[in-house]
This record gives C-alpha cells, sequence and structure tokens, in this order.
C-alpha cells in the first residue's frame, strides 16, 4: 500500500477551506463563518513549512526558514486585519495588519532570492535581462494603474499613500523573483512549481484585489479573491512538504537558457505592452506621460537588443565548442591554427603543436561504456584546458584526440611543455564511475616552427608523425618531431 503524501492530505484540507471561503461568503454567512477556513490555512502554512524543514531536512534551510517566518508574518497580519473587520473597522492606515503584511513580502523576496542565488551558477545575465525586461514593461502598468492614482489622492494622508503605494510595488518585486527563478534553465522540479503557482497566484490574488478596489466592487469580487489566496498559500505549504524541497536549491549547469517560444512570447508581450498602454490611453481620452512611456520603450529596446547580441555570442560558442567536454572542437582550431601562423610569420616568434591521443581508449569504453569514456574524456579535457598556459588554444580534435596550439615556444621549452602534459594525464587517476578510479594514459607528438616557417599543414604533419612514433615505441611517451622544414605554404 503506497504511504499517505503529507503534502497531498494538506492540499486537499486546503481544497476544501478554499471552496468553503468562497461559498460561505457567496452564501451570506456571518464574516466569521467564511473567514475561519481562511484563517485555518493562513495559520498552519507556517506550520507546514516548519514541518516539511524537519521531514525533508534540506541541506541549506536558510531559504525555507526566511519563507517560514514570512508566512508567519502573513499569518499575524491576516488575524489582526479580521479582527479589524469584525470589530470595528476604524483602523487607519498604515494599520499593523499592513506592517505585518509589506513584512511578509520582504522576507517572501528575500527567501526567493536565496533560493535563485544558490540555483544559479554566475549572474546569468541573459535570464537576468529576461526578467528586467519583463519588470519595466509590469512597473509601468503598476505605475498607471495603481502608484500614480494612490499618489493623487487628496483624500489620503501620506503614510496611507506610502502604505497602499508599497503593496503593489512588493507585489511587483516578488513577480520578477518568480520570473527570474522560472526562467532559469535547468529542472523543472514539483517544488519550483509549487513555489512558482503561490507567487503567481498570490500577485493574481493582490492585483484583482486591487483592481477591484479601485472600481468599488469588493462585494461581488472579495469570495474569489479570497480563495485564491487560500489555494496560494496551500501551495507554499505543499511546496515545503514536498520531498523534492530537499534538493530544491542544488546549483544547476552553467549553460545559456535556451530562446524557447514560450520565452519569446513572454519578451513579446512584455515589449508590446508599453505601446498598448499608450493606444489605450489615447483612445480613452486621458493624458500620456510621454516622458515616461517613450523612456521605458528605449530601454527595454536596448535590452532586446542586448539578450540578441547575447543570443547571437552564444550561438557562436556552441558551433566553436565541442559539445561533450565544452573545450574548443576541430573546426574553431583549424582556423586559430591559420591565423596564429600568419601571426607569427609577420611577428617572427615560434609557435608549437602538440597532439595528445589516449591510449587504449576503445577497451576504457569497451570496459566502462560510453558513459564510463565519456567521463573519461570530458575530465581530461578539463585537466589538460585548465593546465596550459596563457596563450594556448586547446581542442577535441576527434574521437581520443585532443590538440594544443602553444605560441611563443622555443625548441628547448616545447620537450618540456609536451612531458608535463603527458604527466598531467597519467599521474592523477580518473574516476571512470561513481565507484572506480582507473589511470589513464596518452602518447604525445609535439612540433615546433619557427615564424616564418610556420605553415598548418607541415605542422599538423610532423606533430602526427611524432605521435605515431610514440605510439608505436609502446604509448605513454612524448616525443618532439625534427624541426619542421620550409615549405611552399609556408609565410615569408
Amino acid at each position: 500500500m503506497e504511504r499517505i503524501r503529507p503534502w497531498r492530505v494538506w492540499l486537499v484540507v486546503v481544497a476544501v477551506c478554499a471552496l468553503l471561503r468562497c461559498l460561505g461568503q457567496i452564501g451570506g454567512l456571518p464574516f466569521l463563518g467564511y473567514e475561519i477556513p481562511y484563517l485555518t490555512i493562513t495559520c498552519a502554512t507556517p506550520v507546514m513549512i516548519v514541518i516539511g524543514i524537519l521531514l525533508n531536512r534540506p541541506a541549506r534551510p536558510a531559504g525555507w526558514i526566511a519563507l517560514a517566518v514570512a508566512q508567519a508574518c502573513y499569518a499575524v497580519a491576516d488575524v489582526l486585519y479580521s479582527f479589524d473587520v469584525w470589530s470595528t473597522g476604524a483602523m487607519t492606515e498604515p494599520t499593523p495588519s499592513d506592517v505585518f503584511y509589506l513584512t511578509s513580502s520582504l522576507l517572501t523576496g528575500a527567501a526567493v532570492l536565496t533560493f535563485i542565488r544558490r540555483r544559479t551558477p554566475g549572474w546569468d545575465l541573459a535570464t537576468g535581462l529576461d526578467a528586467l525586461v519583463v519588470a519595466i514593461s509590469a512597473g509601468l502598468l503598476s505605475w498607471e494603474f495603481f502608484v500614480e492614482p494612490v499618489a493623487h489622492d487628496s483624500t489620503l494622508t501620506l503614510s496611507a499613500k506610502l502604505t497602499e503605494a508599497a503593496y503593489p510595488i512588493l507585489d511587483l518585486m516578488l513577480l520578477i523573483l518568480a520570473i527570474r527563478l522560472v526562467l532559469r534553465s535547468g529542472g523543472r522540479s514539483p517544488a519550483l512549481r509549487l513555489l512558482f503557482g503561490f507567487l503567481l497566484l498570490m500577485f493574481a490574488a493582490d492585483t484583482v484585489y486591487a483592481v477591484v478596489g479601485l472600481l468599488g466592487g469588493e462585494n461581488t469580487t472579495e469570495p474569489f479573491t479570497g480563495g485564491l489566496w487560500v489555494v496560494s498559500l496551500g501551495l507554499i505549504g505543499a511546496c515545503a512538504l514536498h520531498p523534492t524541497m530537499r534538493d530544491f536549491d542544488t546549483r544547476g549547469l552553467a549553460t545559456t537558457p535556451a530562446a524557447t517560444p514560450a520565452r519569446l512570447t513572454m519578451l513579446t508581450i512584455a515589449v508590446l505592452m508599453v505601446p498598448g498602454l499608450q493606444l489605450g490611453e489615447n483612445l480613452a481620452g486621458r493624458d500620456l506621460n510621454v516622458p515616461l512611456t517613450s523612456a521605458a520603450c528605449a530601454v527595454m529596446f536596448l535590452l532586446v537588443l542586448a539578450r540578441m547580441a547575447g543570443l547571437v555570442a552564444a550561438q557562436r560558442q556552441a558551433a566553436d565548442t565541442d559539445g561533450l567536454t565544452g573545450v574548443r572542437n576541430r573546426r574553431y582550431f583549424e582556423e586559430a591554427l591559420v591565423t596564429e601562423c600568419r601571426r607569427a610569420a609577420r611577428a617572427g616568434y615560434d609557435i608549437g603543436l602538440l597532439m595528445i591521443d589516449i591510449d587504449h581508449f576503445k577497451k576504457i569504453n569497451d570496459t566502462y561504456g560510453h558513459p564510463g569514456g565519456d567521463r573519461v574524456l570530458r575530465e581530461l579535457a578539463q585537466r589538460l584546458n585548465t593546465g596550459g598556459r596563457a596563450g594556448t588554444v586547446f581542442a577535441r580534435y576527434g574521437g581520443e584526440e585532443f590538440i594544443a596550439l602553444v605560441p611563443h615556444v622555443t625548441a628547448g621549452e616545447l620537450p618540456i611543455i609536451a612531458e608535463r602534459t603527458r604527466k598531467a594525464v597519467a599521474d592523477l587517476p580518473i574516476e571512470v564511475t561513481d565507484q572506480t578510479l582507473i589511470t589513464v594514459t596518452a602518447s604525445v607528438g609535439a612540433a615546433a616552427a619557427p615564424g616564418p616557417l610556420a605553415s598548418p599543414a607541415e605542422l599538423l604533419r610532423a606533430a602526427d608523425e611524432a605521435l605515431y612514433v610514440a605510439k608505436s615505441a609502446g604509448r605513454n611517451q612524448a616525443v618532439i618531431a625534427p624541426e619542421v622544414p620550409a615549405s611552399s605554404t609556408a609565410h615569408h
């Protein structure tokens, strides 16, 4: 019999309470009759997060603890607000509940930001640009429909204006963090989907509540916004209870996010939102804030250009990179070799070439399978690429063969570099499976040529012949070719 999952039980309770919250108010129950199901969920949510932390024991609980404290603040705010409505409703803004609501938003933002920084290697500029485009578009709408009307409302005190303006600003902050979190390439675990659902539903409920408040229709829509809040709180509780929260903030691979149709659609909507707002304002006969909307359009245009430049650079990088090992590929290396030979011919410096072939690689593949062989290739590529001297161009030349171009090398330095390369392969074992370490060796063939005699074809031929000699002599050796002779293709 399958073990009962706490997060599923919790979601059933949430669904029942959300239904009671909506139907209770629609059916005309007294305030406490439909508010108690709501308060049950809002007060239980921080408890569920703490239980999730204790059950799943995430390696780094700081973000989850911040989320629990945030939801505890939210629960206190809800209790204070409900008491105010039930008793007199005479509290003036900012009320004590406002302080706790705003504190909850700040702590939730801090928790989500913690997750983002832990899940994302580096700064991930591409996703940051995407989120910024959406932020500018949503920020302009928020300013136009929420912040500016509040700022010009002469019936509100300054403290009340600041309080009411803080809500859409903090909601926008959480929306941008949610987009930043979910746009990042990597695994889409149930915990991630639940957390994103919580942030999105909370933003939707707050927005509907604010819009309806401006239109004066609270009595007809409040049951549904209340139900949305119950469901959103239920999702964050389920997120903490779900077992995948344990590895939720595991650092992902440092890859450039793909320009998926969904991502491009989102960016298109965000960019068109501002001119759409201008058109709507014009058709409605309202005054246009031309400087603000024009500035927003200009900034988003520049951001989209930067994003396109990043995509082009990423595509070029992918075209020049070996997909398995992450080092340069043969096409890139051959172009770099021609360029370097021309540069050496003009400047008069020597260049060297090393061919590195893994010994008995077929046996490794036969014994440990292609996954084991791939591990060997990746480890050696990383080891050789990081261990070379400055200016070296390193690439995977094909199969189990790597190649390195070393500019500004003297005849006396080349044997030292070749031997150091051989030892970098042989001296440390490689983890070919999770339980197995093996020693791998490589044969190295090296050739050098003075700048005026540097010819790509002759260098490759000489290094290849030296590699053949090293393998014929028993492998795990570094052999230096005789000085590369001049050829008809050399640069003078």
